[in-house]
């Protein structure tokens, strides 16, 4: 004991914090004002959303056939990956400073008994506690897996791919337009974290298009690397709690435990003295707590006591971090005042007085600890826990990264599943399994005496869905409640390739193809054919043409009502309210020439018979004003498209 870090050692915290994250507030160029008005403005509102919509849907698709990036657009397409690698960064930062999560679970505050919350405040940054004392007294645990945090990091980046801001492309004659919605693929690697997403983004310079609908960027990043050090040392605290071992010498050699002091004097305790030594003994000796490795040398042999060996060789720095500033509980039992023994009558033949004492100890406290290097830091805290004098019982080692989810981990129901075509063919298919939130990959159907067969185990669900993949087929979900159900035979419809044909006078065109469960689209001519299944399907078709339209500048003053500020608007007072307008002059590239909507039901037969699908689509005039172009716009929710199969 004579090796912690002896007497009132008052040295302070020493902790490491990475900068703090910038937010992104930037506005998207998208070739179109951003008109926010009321009254007579509300037509070019409508007109502007409707055209970019437009123009968005046409060019998203074109990347499916490889168009790459020509020269004089390489720089705005350049800057676009740079920014989602800026995105995935900030991300990156988010993850490690919040111990894995970029949206922290939910906040459970502690109680006056125990002060732990489910997160510890580190200078100002919430924390989530990997494993924490909840304020009834219970240990939890709430520890990211590495799939969790690649779900976060997709969504985190594909929420803010607006936010990358092409103004400065825009002063240079570029209309940049940025598909919403994307299909994000994060992969946590040791030492990169590779991004691909597919979302259309469309570039328009003096004449040309181009569009790029799949990205790829690799962030390096220490990330995965330092989660799974992170890991190691987490489960090696659960199954060995050798940080409880350190409390509890801190505890011996700070605080009074059990002895003998040879006295006449009664003996007296104070608990505020008392917990003031430990807190500083806990503020001096935690940071010197190291784990094997090579990052750093040893002043002394002596040292060696602060080293604990995980089995495996640390190559990165490592921070252990107690302030106490953090929530802290120590509860002591035991007489506060011990009198001396001795001086009783009979006991003066002893001729010594001696006082003994034992004082029993609650103590609770977090230790954050942080795996960093000069650009990065992965931080998480837990709680160390002393009850009766005694660490908390070793809790068994579960890696987090072998969990798909709670609910995947409990496999305690068998069903049989069978996958077929429409004409009962049997047909080999990938099988998950969804029950809330949760997917669990289940295996694979064989075939087998003449059937695609799996017999799975999958997790207790009411109201669960067997997800069904395959090749040359539509997805298909089947629903069941696996808690009374133990079979599922599933059905696939076959999707059929068929050619188009929307005959010689249309230039360009949008058509959509919807049904309840399936939907496709189609940007002709870069795509002349279309896959389809059996159907009821809603289809419409808009054919554009070149524009050189334009809309006004608008320098104007409008005047709204709104409701009164202040008790007055909650009973309906209104008061004007007056804002300049003031919008540049905007050329529209793309006007609508044709168009209109049907609706029909596609047979199987038909579309594994038939080559090619033609279709008539009502043309009009070429709009020459903004009125005209409305016209055109209303003229497509009224015509008729007619279908027909060859």
């Amino acid at each position: 004991m004579n090796k912690l870090r002896g007497g009132k050692n008052k040295s302070g915290l020493t902790a490491r914090c990475t900068a703090s994250r910038g937010s992104r507030h930037k506005n998207l160029s998208r070739g179109t004002p951003n008109i926010g008005v009321r009254g007579q403005v509300t037509i070019f509102i409508i007109l502007a959303i409707v055209i970019v919509g437009g123009v968005i849907a046409y060019f998203t698709l074109r990347d499916s056939f490889g168009t790459s990036v020509p020269q004089n657009m390489r720089p705005v397409y350049d800057y676009y990956l740079s920014c989602v690698e800026d995105i995935t960064a900030e991300g990156i930062s988010l993850l490690g400073e919040q111990g894995g999560y970029i949206e922290t679970p939910e906040f459970v505050p502690g109680s006056q008994y125990m002060p732990f919350s489910s997160q510890l405040d580190f200078l100002g940054q919430p924390v989530p506690y990997w494993m924490y004392v909840s304020g009834n007294n219970i240990l939890r645990e709430q520890v990211p897996t590495k799939s969790g945090m690649e779900e976060e990091l997709e969504k985190y980046i594909a929420e803010r791919l607006v936010d990358c801001d092409f103004s400065d492309f825009s002063l240079q004659g570029y209309t940049v337009f940025i598909e919403e919605g994307s299909i994000m693929d994060v992969s946590i690697n040791n030492l990169d974290v590779d991004v691909s997403f597919a979302n259309g983004l469309t570039i328009l310079f003096d004449g040309q298009s181009t569009v790029v609908g799949n990205h790829d960027i690799s962030v390096k990043s220490k990330l995965g690397k330092f989660f799974d050090l992170a890991m190691d040392v987490y489960n090696f605290e659960k199954e060995n709690a050798f940080l409880e071992a350190y409390a509890l010498d801190v505890m011996r050699l700070y605080a009074p435990v059990t002895g003998v002091e040879i006295t006449c004097a009664p003996k007296l305790f104070v608990d505020e003295q008392i917990q003031n030594d430990l807190v500083e003994g806990l503020m001096a000796n935690v940071p010197a707590l190291k784990l094997g490795g090579s990052y750093y040398d040893l002043a002394s042999q002596e040292n060696d006591y602060f080293v604990t060996d995980i089995g495996r060789n640390i190559d990165e720095n490592v921070n252990f971090i107690y302030s106490s500033d953090w929530p802290t509980r120590i509860e002591i039992f035991g007489d506060r005042v011990v009198e001396p023994v001795g001086l009783q009558e009979g006991l003066g033949i002893m001729g010594f007085c001696y006082v003994p004492y034992k004082l029993v100890y609650d103590i609770d406290f977090p230790v954050l600890i942080q795996f960093y290097d000069n650009a990065e830091l992965f931080q998480f805290p837990i709680a160390v826990v002393i009850s009766k004098n005694q660490a908390r019982e070793a809790l068994p080692s579960v890696y987090g990264e072998s969990l798909e989810s709670e609910v995947c981990e409990f496999r305690n129901q068998n069903v049989d599943i069978r996958t077929y075509d429409s004409e009962l063919n049997p047909i080999e298919a990938r099988i998950r399994f969804k029950c809330l939130n949760s997917r669990c990959e289940i295996g694979d159907t064989e075939i087998e005496g003449g059937a695609a067969v799996l017999a799975a185990e999958v997790p207790s669900c009411v109201n669960g869905f067997i997800l069904a993949s395959a090749d040359g087929f539509a997805d298909e979900q089947y629903q069941i409640s696996t808690n009374a159900e133990d079979f599922a035979d599933i059905v696939l419809d076959r999707k059929y390739n068929v050619s188009l044909d929307l005959g010689k006078e249309v230039e360009m065109a949008l058509l959509s193809f919807d049904s309840e469960d399936y939907s496709q689209t189609v940007l002709y001519p870069d795509m002349t054919s279309v896959e389809l299944i059996d159907g009821s399907y809603n289809i419409s078709v808009y054919v554009y043409k070149n524009s050189s339209l334009k809309f006004p500048k608008i320098d104007d003053t409008r005047c709204v009502d709104v409701p009164q500020e202040g008790l007055g608007g909650l009973f309906g007072a209104q008061e004007e309210k007056c804002f300049d307008v003031n919008l540049p002059e905007t050329e529209v590239s793309f006007a609508v020439v044709g168009g209109g909507k049907n609706q029909d039901y596609f047979t199987e037969g038909q579309l594994r018979d038939s080559e090619e699908l033609n279709i008539r689509i009502p043309l009009f005039e070429t709009p020459k004003s903004l009125d005209g172009l409305r016209t055109n716009y209303d003229k497509v929710e009224d015509e008729i498209i007619y279908l027909e199969f060859e």
